[in-house]
């Protein structure tokens, strides 16, 4: 299966004012729900889809659950997920003042995601590539 990309424009922060930039970027060619997931397991083992669900369910619970509680959450093979925040930088001088709020500071959360070297090196070995039309490339 191809990994589909497009031409777009983009731009380059270190780049020459006045000049239009183009990249190379991946489309979503759709997506994979819980529901294929499940059937799809169900097809490749001798679990009911009903059994499979109920795993999965408890699987996306504890994983939720693991991540609140500032844990990484490992999977073998796939990669390991983890909260973490995206701060502003601020002076060392400011923090011990009796005003200080470290909280204002932050300016969100997010998951990160850091897939296992061996799913990586799967990748860019067993990959293909296709272009689909680009406004650019008219």
């Amino acid at each position: 299966m191809p990994v589909t990309y497009q031409i777009v424009g983009c731009s380059n922060p270190r780049g020459a004012e006045g000049v239009d930039y183009a990249c190379n970027r991946t489309v979503k060619t759709g997506d994979y729900t819980f529901e294929a997931l499940a059937e799809d397991i169900q097809y490749a083992t001798t679990a009911t889809k009903a059994d499979i669900i109920a795993v999965l369910t408890a699987a996306k619970e504890m994983i939720k659950k693991s991540l609140l509680l500032g844990q990484r959450v490992v999977l073998a093979e796939l990669g390991a997920l983890q909260v973490n925040i995206k701060s502003k930088t601020f002076a060392q001088s400011v923090i011990p003042a009796q005003s200080f709020d470290p909280v204002s500071y932050i300016k969100g959360t997010g998951i990160r995601f850091r897939p296992e070297a061996s799913l990586l090196k799967y990748i860019r070995t067993n990959r293909q590539l296709k272009r689909v039309p680009s406004e650019l490339l008219a």
